[in-house]
């Protein structure tokens, strides 16, 4: 029984996960066409067939106490790896993020993250996803802290996955600091108190196969666990596509909560949010920095926005209000 309810708790980042993966096929996309496109199959189309099957649902839809039926289409940015090519293959993705407190609400959702996915065969069925970032969810914690978070599916959110450690899947490494799920409580404070970061790191051992979890805070990452190579099918062998950035949700009488920092990247690395020491991984576990710059996908603008990667970083962000 409990299957179905990872699967309804993953629709909020299945969001994400598909506006990502339909943001343009390269071989090579104009920035336009990868904006119109994510356009055209998510904003308008795909988050819209999750709703109304949420909706066509109404006790499924309900999650650890989250009805997720009543939620508005999900504002996002972010920036994704070239794919659709016969050299697209990863083994891993390295970054560091601030993080932020804001007092949110019930019915508020506001997450930094990075993914992890393999398409399979093409069908939605098939698609392996791995997520890592931190989050503020009142709703499914019962505050307004961040939490670092995990999530996992093997088959496009259709019956497995989860948040953290809700189910079979994540394997905690024992004596660590933190775990999937635990509060972060040292925040950054703007404009003048101190920037707090963590550093996360996933990364496909090459023995084992094993995708392991890194977590530092204002420091060096080490390993907190790891998704077995056993939980994936497509994952098992590598990653086909990396994607990361931040996305908002709310539900749908609310205005949107805020952003990273809650400043738009116009204000400067003093206010706006950050990724930095961006690095993809490869094969042998070596890292590699990722100065070119990437496609750049923006729901809205004027409510969120982010820069173009410019040496291994860029900034992101926005202070919310809006509503559609």
């Amino acid at each position: 029984m409990f299957t179905l309810t990872p699967l309804r708790q993953a629709v909020v980042l299945c969001f994400v996960i598909h506006a990502i993966q339909s943001g343009g096929v390269e071989l090579h996309p104009t920035y336009g066409e990868v904006i119109g496109q994510l356009e055209k199959d998510v904003v308008r189309g795909l988050t819209k067939q999750y709703l109304m099957d949420l909706k066509s649902k109404s006790v499924e839809a309900i999650i650890f106490g989250v009805d997720y039926s009543s939620w508005d289409d999900p504002y996002f940015v972010g920036h994704q790896t070239p794919y659709g090519g016969p050299n697209d293959n990863y083994y891993g993705l390295h970054a560091t993020m601030d993080v932020y407190g804001h007092e949110l609400k019930p019915g508020h959702l506001s997450s930094t993250t990075f993914w992890i996915f393999n398409d399979g065969d093409g069908n939605t069925s098939s698609r392996n996803t791995i997520q890592v970032g931190w989050h503020i969810h009142p709703e499914l914690y019962g505050d307004s802290h961040p939490h670092f978070y995990t999530f996992w599916t093997r088959d496009g959110y259709v019956t497995t996955g989860c948040f953290n450690m809700h189910c079979p899947g994540f394997i905690r490494v024992n004596g660590v600091v933190i775990a999937p799920g635990d509060a972060i409580h040292t925040v950054s404070h703007l404009p003048d108190g101190p920037i707090q970061n963590i550093t996360l790191r996933v990364n496909k051992e090459k023995h084992s196969g094993d995708w392991w979890v890194y977590y530092g805070f204002n420091n060096i990452p080490t390993g907190v666990g790891y998704f077995p190579s056993s939980l994936f099918s497509y994952l098992a062998q590598k990653s086909s596509r990396m994607g990361f950035g931040a996305f908002v949700m709310s539900k749908k009488e609310l205005l949107t909560p805020p952003m990273g920092s809650g400043s738009l990247p116009n204000g400067g690395m003093v206010h706006a949010a950050s990724f930095t020491d961006l690095r993809l991984i490869d094969q042998d576990g070596n890292s590699i920095p990722i100065v070119a710059d990437l496609p750049n996908v923006v729901t809205e603008e004027k409510c969120y926005s982010s820069t173009p990667i410019d040496h291994a970083e860029f900034l992101y962000g926005g202070p919310g209000g809006c509503i559609r």
